[in-house]
Protein backbone atom coordinates (compact mmCIF):
# COMPACT_ATOMS: atom_id res chain seq x y z
CA UNK A 1 0.00 0.00 0.00
CA UNK A 2 1.86 3.40 -1.04
CA UNK A 3 1.12 6.55 0.71
CA UNK A 4 0.26 9.48 -1.36
CA UNK A 5 0.76 13.08 -0.59
CA UNK A 6 -0.92 15.06 -2.93
CA UNK A 7 0.79 18.68 -3.42
CA UNK A 8 -2.18 20.79 -4.99
CA UNK A 9 -2.33 24.88 -5.40
CA UNK A 10 -6.23 25.08 -3.90
CA UNK A 11 -8.42 21.69 -2.76
CA UNK A 12 -10.67 20.82 -2.33
CA UNK A 13 -12.26 23.27 -4.99
CA UNK A 14 -14.30 23.97 -8.48
CA UNK A 15 -11.52 23.62 -11.12
CA UNK A 16 -10.48 21.04 -13.59
CA UNK A 17 -7.36 19.89 -11.09
CA UNK A 18 -9.17 19.48 -8.92
CA UNK A 19 -12.10 17.87 -10.41
CA UNK A 20 -9.79 15.39 -11.67
CA UNK A 21 -8.09 15.16 -8.23
CA UNK A 22 -10.45 14.13 -6.69
CA UNK A 23 -12.13 11.44 -9.13
CA UNK A 24 -8.19 9.87 -8.69
CA UNK A 25 -8.40 9.86 -4.89
CA UNK A 26 -11.54 8.19 -5.20
CA UNK A 27 -10.66 5.34 -6.78
CA UNK A 28 -6.82 5.07 -5.73
CA UNK A 29 -7.88 5.24 -1.46
CA UNK A 30 -9.64 1.75 -1.95
CA UNK A 31 -5.88 0.49 -1.45
CA UNK A 32 -3.92 3.75 -0.56
CA UNK A 33 -3.81 6.17 1.99
CA UNK A 34 -4.50 9.52 1.20
CA UNK A 35 -2.89 12.66 2.03
CA UNK A 36 -3.57 16.32 0.32
CA UNK A 37 -0.68 19.49 1.34
CA UNK A 38 -2.97 22.87 -0.68
CA UNK A 39 -2.42 26.59 0.11
CA UNK A 40 -5.79 26.80 0.61
CA UNK A 41 -9.52 25.65 0.25
CA UNK A 42 -12.52 27.17 -1.65
CA UNK A 43 -15.26 27.96 0.30
CA UNK A 44 -18.52 25.43 -0.02
CA UNK A 45 -16.52 21.96 -0.32
CA UNK A 46 -16.12 19.27 1.48
CA UNK A 47 -12.96 16.90 1.01
CA UNK A 48 -13.59 13.80 -0.67
CA UNK A 49 -14.05 10.78 1.30
CA UNK A 50 -10.98 9.35 0.60
CA UNK A 51 -8.62 11.24 1.84
CA UNK A 52 -6.84 10.16 5.21
CA UNK A 53 -5.61 13.91 6.54
CA UNK A 54 -5.41 17.44 4.44
CA UNK A 55 -2.66 19.69 5.45
CA UNK A 56 -2.21 23.66 4.21
CA UNK A 57 0.45 25.58 4.01
CA UNK A 58 0.64 28.91 6.82
CA UNK A 59 2.10 31.54 4.43
CA UNK A 60 4.00 32.01 1.30
CA UNK A 61 7.55 31.77 2.88
CA UNK A 62 9.32 29.09 0.84
CA UNK A 63 11.68 28.01 3.80
CA UNK A 64 8.42 27.88 6.13
CA UNK A 65 7.00 25.53 3.52
CA UNK A 66 9.91 23.50 2.97
CA UNK A 67 10.00 22.48 6.73
CA UNK A 68 6.34 22.12 6.38
CA UNK A 69 6.51 19.59 3.57
CA UNK A 70 9.64 18.29 4.96
CA UNK A 71 7.42 17.47 7.94
CA UNK A 72 4.63 15.89 6.40
CA UNK A 73 6.45 13.35 4.62
CA UNK A 74 8.59 12.27 7.25
CA UNK A 75 5.53 12.01 9.87
CA UNK A 76 3.18 10.58 7.54
CA UNK A 77 5.71 8.09 6.15
CA UNK A 78 4.89 9.33 2.69
CA UNK A 79 6.59 6.98 -0.02
CA UNK A 80 4.94 9.05 -3.28
CA UNK A 81 4.22 12.76 -3.55
CA UNK A 82 1.96 13.76 -6.70
CA UNK A 83 3.02 17.36 -7.36
CA UNK A 84 -0.36 18.55 -9.14
CA UNK A 85 0.33 20.92 -11.91
CA UNK A 86 4.03 21.85 -11.77
CA UNK A 87 3.23 25.38 -10.35
CA UNK A 88 6.62 27.29 -10.29
CA UNK A 89 5.79 28.46 -6.58
CA UNK A 90 6.10 24.50 -5.88
CA UNK A 91 9.18 23.64 -7.24
CA UNK A 92 11.32 24.71 -4.70
CA UNK A 93 9.25 23.05 -1.91
CA UNK A 94 8.97 19.65 -3.47
CA UNK A 95 12.40 19.82 -4.72
CA UNK A 96 14.06 21.02 -2.20
CA UNK A 97 17.52 19.50 -0.89
CA UNK A 98 16.56 18.12 2.11
CA UNK A 99 14.01 16.17 1.02
CA UNK A 100 13.55 12.29 1.89
CA UNK A 101 15.38 11.13 -1.63
CA UNK A 102 13.39 7.47 -1.11
CA UNK A 103 10.32 9.08 -1.67
CA UNK A 104 8.86 8.79 -5.81
CA UNK A 105 8.07 12.03 -7.08
CA UNK A 106 5.67 12.21 -9.67
CA UNK A 107 4.91 15.85 -11.63
CA UNK A 108 1.51 16.13 -13.13
CA UNK A 109 1.22 19.11 -16.01
CA UNK A 110 -2.41 19.35 -16.40
CA UNK A 111 -2.54 22.29 -19.09
CA UNK A 112 -1.00 21.73 -22.93
CA UNK A 113 3.08 21.97 -23.07
CA UNK A 114 3.71 25.65 -23.38
CA UNK A 115 0.53 27.02 -21.84
CA UNK A 116 2.74 29.54 -20.07
CA UNK A 117 3.03 31.63 -23.19
CA UNK A 118 -1.15 31.74 -23.97
CA UNK A 119 -1.34 32.30 -20.16
CA UNK A 120 0.93 35.64 -19.80
CA UNK A 121 -1.17 37.26 -22.82
CA UNK A 122 -4.19 36.26 -21.16
CA UNK A 123 -3.40 37.70 -17.57
CA UNK A 124 -6.34 40.90 -16.84
CA UNK A 125 -3.41 43.49 -16.26
CA UNK A 126 -1.85 42.63 -19.37
CA UNK A 127 -5.31 42.68 -21.41
CA UNK A 128 -6.84 45.71 -19.96
CA UNK A 129 -3.38 47.57 -20.04
CA UNK A 130 -3.68 50.87 -22.32
CA UNK A 131 -2.95 50.75 -26.27
CA UNK A 132 0.45 52.49 -26.05
CA UNK A 133 1.27 49.44 -22.99
CA UNK A 134 0.38 46.97 -25.51
CA UNK A 135 2.19 48.01 -28.28
CA UNK A 136 5.32 48.21 -25.74
CA UNK A 137 5.05 44.74 -24.75
CA UNK A 138 4.37 43.38 -28.28
CA UNK A 139 7.29 45.51 -29.55
CA UNK A 140 9.56 43.83 -26.67
CA UNK A 141 8.41 40.77 -26.85
CA UNK A 142 9.11 40.22 -30.72
CA UNK A 143 12.61 42.04 -29.82
CA UNK A 144 13.24 39.09 -27.28
CA UNK A 145 13.33 42.27 -24.34
CA UNK A 146 10.39 41.48 -22.63
CA UNK A 147 11.46 40.80 -19.26
CA UNK A 148 7.87 40.59 -17.70
CA UNK A 149 6.93 38.06 -20.50
CA UNK A 150 10.62 36.24 -20.48
CA UNK A 151 10.40 35.49 -16.38
CA UNK A 152 6.66 34.27 -16.17
CA UNK A 153 7.88 31.85 -19.16
CA UNK A 154 11.21 31.08 -17.93
CA UNK A 155 9.77 30.57 -14.32
CA UNK A 156 7.43 27.39 -16.42
CA UNK A 157 9.98 25.99 -17.75
CA UNK A 158 12.74 25.63 -15.18
CA UNK A 159 9.97 23.85 -13.13
CA UNK A 160 9.35 21.51 -15.72
CA UNK A 161 12.90 20.89 -16.58
CA UNK A 162 13.28 20.18 -12.82
CA UNK A 163 10.61 17.72 -12.61
CA UNK A 164 11.93 15.73 -15.25
CA UNK A 165 15.30 15.87 -14.24
CA UNK A 166 15.03 15.42 -10.07
CA UNK A 167 11.46 13.38 -10.18
CA UNK A 168 10.61 9.94 -11.14
CA UNK A 169 8.35 10.28 -13.30
CA UNK A 170 6.67 13.26 -15.33
CA UNK A 171 2.85 12.64 -16.84
CA UNK A 172 1.37 14.76 -19.43
CA UNK A 173 -2.46 14.07 -20.57
CA UNK A 174 -1.73 12.86 -24.19
CA UNK A 175 0.41 10.88 -26.15
CA UNK A 176 1.60 13.99 -28.49
CA UNK A 177 2.29 16.34 -25.63
CA UNK A 178 5.43 14.27 -25.00
CA UNK A 179 7.52 15.58 -28.41
CA UNK A 180 5.41 18.66 -27.72
CA UNK A 181 7.06 18.85 -23.98
CA UNK A 182 10.50 17.64 -25.06
CA UNK A 183 10.50 20.43 -27.90
CA UNK A 184 9.51 23.37 -26.54
CA UNK A 185 11.85 22.57 -23.36
CA UNK A 186 14.93 21.33 -24.86
CA UNK A 187 14.57 17.70 -23.00
CA UNK A 188 14.42 14.24 -24.15
CA UNK A 189 12.53 11.06 -22.52
CA UNK A 190 15.53 8.96 -23.62
CA UNK A 191 14.67 7.76 -20.02
CA UNK A 192 11.11 7.11 -20.36
CA UNK A 193 10.13 9.16 -17.13
CA UNK A 194 7.72 11.14 -19.52
CA UNK A 195 4.53 9.05 -19.95
CA UNK A 196 1.06 9.94 -20.84
CA UNK A 197 -2.04 9.39 -19.24
CA UNK A 198 -5.32 11.58 -20.19
CA UNK A 199 -7.63 12.65 -17.32
CA UNK A 200 -10.63 10.09 -15.92
CA UNK A 201 -13.94 10.54 -15.97
CA UNK A 202 -15.90 10.60 -12.53
CA UNK A 203 -17.64 7.30 -10.97
CA UNK A 204 -20.95 8.32 -11.62
CA UNK A 205 -19.85 9.34 -15.71
CA UNK A 206 -17.69 6.02 -15.76
CA UNK A 207 -20.96 3.55 -15.07
CA UNK A 208 -23.29 5.21 -17.98
CA UNK A 209 -24.71 3.16 -20.32
CA UNK A 210 -24.50 3.92 -24.51
CA UNK A 211 -26.68 7.09 -24.42
CA UNK A 212 -30.44 7.10 -26.39
CA UNK A 213 -29.50 9.53 -29.34
CA UNK A 214 -33.69 9.54 -30.06
CA UNK A 215 -34.02 11.22 -26.65
CA UNK A 216 -31.89 14.07 -27.79
CA UNK A 217 -33.52 18.20 -28.93
CA UNK A 218 -31.89 20.06 -31.36
CA UNK A 219 -29.52 22.07 -28.56
CA UNK A 220 -26.02 23.22 -28.51
CA UNK A 221 -24.29 23.57 -25.40
CA UNK A 222 -21.20 25.84 -24.44
CA UNK A 223 -20.09 24.64 -20.84
CA UNK A 224 -17.23 26.80 -19.35
CA UNK A 225 -16.03 29.40 -16.97
CA UNK A 226 -17.15 32.99 -19.05
CA UNK A 227 -13.63 34.24 -19.32
CA UNK A 228 -11.57 35.90 -21.88
CA UNK A 229 -9.17 32.92 -22.13
CA UNK A 230 -12.61 30.16 -23.20
CA UNK A 231 -13.77 32.82 -26.22
CA UNK A 232 -17.22 32.25 -25.12
CA UNK A 233 -17.98 35.58 -27.69
CA UNK A 234 -16.84 34.10 -30.80
CA UNK A 235 -19.85 31.25 -30.19
CA UNK A 236 -22.32 33.75 -29.85
CA UNK A 237 -21.25 35.49 -32.59
CA UNK A 238 -21.35 32.35 -34.69
CA UNK A 239 -24.48 31.78 -33.51
CA UNK A 240 -26.13 34.65 -35.07
CA UNK A 241 -25.13 32.38 -38.69
CA UNK A 242 -27.14 29.29 -37.34
CA UNK A 243 -30.30 28.46 -38.77
CA UNK A 244 -31.38 25.98 -36.21
CA UNK A 245 -31.24 24.23 -32.68
CA UNK A 246 -31.45 26.10 -29.21
CA UNK A 247 -27.72 27.47 -27.59
CA UNK A 248 -27.26 27.08 -23.93
CA UNK A 249 -24.31 28.54 -22.33
CA UNK A 250 -23.60 27.18 -19.35
CA UNK A 251 -20.73 28.51 -16.34
CA UNK A 252 -20.01 31.53 -14.30
CA UNK A 253 -17.68 34.05 -14.69
CA UNK A 254 -16.66 37.78 -15.17
CA UNK A 255 -18.04 38.26 -18.94
CA UNK A 256 -21.29 36.79 -18.03
CA UNK A 257 -23.19 40.36 -17.83
CA UNK A 258 -21.92 41.65 -21.01
CA UNK A 259 -22.29 38.18 -22.86
CA UNK A 260 -25.80 38.17 -21.58
CA UNK A 261 -26.59 42.04 -22.87
CA UNK A 262 -24.58 41.72 -26.07
CA UNK A 263 -27.19 38.95 -26.98
CA UNK A 264 -29.57 40.72 -26.60
CA UNK A 265 -28.72 44.02 -27.83
CA UNK A 266 -27.80 41.93 -31.32
CA UNK A 267 -31.23 40.12 -30.72
CA UNK A 268 -29.34 36.50 -31.05
CA UNK A 269 -32.42 34.44 -30.29
CA UNK A 270 -32.49 30.71 -29.49
CA UNK A 271 -30.15 31.49 -26.26
CA UNK A 272 -30.50 30.86 -22.66
CA UNK A 273 -27.26 31.63 -20.17
CA UNK A 274 -28.16 29.00 -16.90
CA UNK A 275 -24.95 30.41 -14.53
CA UNK A 276 -22.96 27.96 -12.82
CA UNK A 277 -25.35 24.43 -12.08
CA UNK A 278 -24.30 21.76 -10.49
CA UNK A 279 -25.92 19.33 -12.43
CA UNK A 280 -24.60 19.56 -16.37
CA UNK A 281 -25.56 15.86 -16.46
CA UNK A 282 -28.96 16.55 -17.96
CA UNK A 283 -28.34 19.46 -20.70
CA UNK A 284 -25.56 17.06 -21.62
CA UNK A 285 -28.01 14.31 -21.83
CA UNK A 286 -30.26 16.12 -24.54
CA UNK A 287 -28.21 18.01 -26.17
CA UNK A 288 -26.59 16.89 -29.65
CA UNK A 289 -23.08 19.23 -30.06
CA UNK A 290 -20.84 20.23 -27.25
CA UNK A 291 -18.78 23.57 -29.06
CA UNK A 292 -15.30 24.56 -27.17
CA UNK A 293 -13.24 27.41 -29.07
CA UNK A 294 -10.66 28.51 -26.33
CA UNK A 295 -7.33 30.16 -26.65
CA UNK A 296 -5.88 27.27 -24.60
CA UNK A 297 -6.48 24.19 -23.01
CA UNK A 298 -4.89 20.86 -21.89
CA UNK A 299 -7.41 18.17 -21.67
CA UNK A 300 -10.95 19.36 -21.13
CA UNK A 301 -13.10 17.51 -19.24
CA UNK A 302 -16.31 19.03 -20.38
CA UNK A 303 -15.73 17.47 -23.66
CA UNK A 304 -15.08 13.70 -22.56
CA UNK A 305 -18.19 14.54 -19.89
CA UNK A 306 -20.41 15.12 -23.24
CA UNK A 307 -19.32 12.98 -25.00
CA UNK A 308 -19.95 10.01 -22.59
CA UNK A 309 -24.31 11.02 -22.94
CA UNK A 310 -23.47 11.02 -27.31
CA UNK A 311 -23.00 14.81 -27.55
CA UNK A 312 -20.62 15.54 -30.43
CA UNK A 313 -17.92 18.29 -29.74
CA UNK A 314 -17.37 20.87 -32.78
CA UNK A 315 -14.08 22.79 -31.25
CA UNK A 316 -11.27 24.69 -32.91
CA UNK A 317 -8.03 23.62 -33.01
CA UNK A 318 -6.95 24.59 -29.32
CA UNK A 319 -4.17 21.70 -28.78
CA UNK A 320 -3.14 18.08 -29.36
CA UNK A 321 -4.78 17.41 -25.99
CA UNK A 322 -8.02 18.74 -28.07
CA UNK A 323 -7.45 16.87 -31.07
CA UNK A 324 -6.91 13.61 -29.06
CA UNK A 325 -10.26 14.10 -27.28
CA UNK A 326 -12.40 14.90 -31.10
CA UNK A 327 -10.01 12.86 -33.42
CA UNK A 328 -11.26 14.94 -35.77
CA UNK A 329 -13.68 13.61 -38.31
CA UNK A 330 -14.55 10.24 -36.21
CA UNK A 331 -16.61 11.52 -33.21
CA UNK A 332 -16.05 15.39 -33.67
CA UNK A 333 -15.47 18.10 -35.91
CA UNK A 334 -12.54 20.10 -35.41
CA UNK A 335 -12.81 23.51 -37.54
CA UNK A 336 -9.78 24.59 -38.78
CA UNK A 337 -10.08 27.88 -39.56
CA UNK A 338 -11.03 29.26 -36.63
CA UNK A 339 -13.82 31.85 -37.86
CA UNK A 340 -17.09 32.29 -36.55
CA UNK A 341 -18.30 31.50 -40.11
CA UNK A 342 -16.52 28.55 -40.44
CA UNK A 343 -18.38 27.52 -37.04
CA UNK A 344 -21.44 28.60 -37.87
CA UNK A 345 -21.41 26.54 -40.94
CA UNK A 346 -20.21 23.21 -38.83
CA UNK A 347 -22.67 23.43 -36.28
CA UNK A 348 -25.39 24.28 -39.03
CA UNK A 349 -24.35 21.30 -40.99
CA UNK A 350 -24.25 18.96 -38.24
CA UNK A 351 -27.86 19.42 -37.32
CA UNK A 352 -28.99 19.22 -40.71
CA UNK A 353 -27.23 15.56 -41.12
CA UNK A 354 -28.95 13.22 -38.58
CA UNK A 355 -27.26 10.05 -40.43
CA UNK A 356 -23.87 12.13 -39.90
CA UNK A 357 -24.38 13.62 -36.37
CA UNK A 358 -26.03 10.06 -35.07
CA UNK A 359 -22.78 8.29 -35.92
CA UNK A 360 -20.60 10.62 -34.86
CA UNK A 361 -22.75 10.53 -31.65
CA UNK A 362 -22.14 6.71 -31.08
CA UNK A 363 -18.20 6.99 -31.92
CA UNK A 364 -17.94 9.88 -28.91
CA UNK A 365 -19.55 7.68 -26.31
CA UNK A 366 -16.89 5.06 -27.50
CA UNK A 367 -14.19 6.99 -27.17
CA UNK A 368 -14.89 8.05 -23.57
CA UNK A 369 -14.81 4.71 -22.78
CA UNK A 370 -11.08 5.07 -22.54
CA UNK A 371 -11.73 7.76 -19.86
CA UNK A 372 -13.62 5.57 -18.02
CA UNK A 373 -11.97 5.88 -14.40
CA UNK A 374 -10.99 2.35 -13.66
CA UNK A 375 -9.13 2.39 -16.51
CA UNK A 376 -7.05 5.41 -15.69
CA UNK A 377 -6.60 4.85 -12.66
CA UNK A 378 -5.18 1.30 -13.96
CA UNK A 379 -2.46 3.46 -15.46
CA UNK A 380 -1.90 5.04 -12.21
CA UNK A 381 -1.94 2.43 -10.11
CA UNK A 382 1.22 0.78 -12.58
CA UNK A 383 2.82 4.31 -12.03
CA UNK A 384 2.74 4.02 -8.44
CA UNK A 385 4.80 0.69 -8.41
Amino acid sequence: MARILFVMNVFPGLGGVESVTENIIGDLSRDNEIFILAYSASKGFALPAGVTEAFYFENRVEEDNIARYNGIIASRHITHVINQGIYPFFTGIVFNKERDRSVKIISVLHGMPGYEVNDYWCQDHIRKAGPLKKAERKLLYFLGMNRGYNRYVRRYREGCIKALEEGDKVVLLCEKYIGEFCSLYGTDNSKGKIVAIPNPLSAMYSDLPAPDFDGKDDSVLFVGRMSYEKNPAVILDAWKLCKRGRLTMIGDGPLLPSLSAYAKKKNIGNVEFTGYVTDPERYYSKAKIIVLVSKYEGYPMVLIEAQRYGAVPVVFPISSGVDSIVDDGRCGVIVPQRSVQALAESIDGLLSDEKRLRALSREAYLKSCGNELQVICGKWRELLR
